[in-house]
């Protein structure tokens, strides 16, 4: 199976925009006194000055490295690498599980990123889909001689 299901596009999209999101965030908490800084004013749920702490800048180093995660996954996603879909498949399933205790904990908005979560979860594991990443990897395996 060489052409691409459509929705594995839409996957790498929010994928991606969830790591600019990281990226962003994490620039915000390392770099202090850009105009980043607004965003803490928007909706800050952490304590006062968590950014200059050292938890603070070890969770920005952490949101880093996972915006780089998020980057390559998204490549690989969009190339059909069964890697790719592993890390999101791992991705989705934590936030889905945070996402449900968020919600036993009384948070209902939380409903939504459950229900996203398992849409993707769902589509992904869908045997055409999943079929897109296992035939990629079957075919680059032939061509370095390493399959046969």
């Amino acid at each position: 199976m060489t052409n691409r299901p459509t929705g594995v596009l839409v996957v790498a999209i929010v994928a991606f925009l969830a790591a600019v999101v990281a990226l962003i965030v994490a620039t915000s908490i390392l770099f202090a006194g850009t105009p980043l800084d607004t965003i803490w004013s928007l909706k800050n749920s952490f304590p006062a000055g968590f950014k200059n702490t050292s938890v603070g800048i070890l969770f920005g180093y952490l949101l880093l490295v996972l915006a780089v995660v998020g980057f390559c996954s998204v490549y690989g996603l969009v190339k059909g690498l069964k890697w790719a879909w592993w890390i999101v498949i791992v991705t989705l399933a934590v936030n889905g599980i945070r996402d449900a205790v968020s919600v036993a904990q009384g948070n209902i908005a939380a409903i939504s990123g459950v229900l996203i979560a398992a849409v993707f979860l769902f589509y992904l594991t869908r045997p055409r889909v999943k079929g897109f990443f296992d035939d990629k990897a079957s075919s680059i395996m032939e061509q370095q001689g390493t399959f046969k």
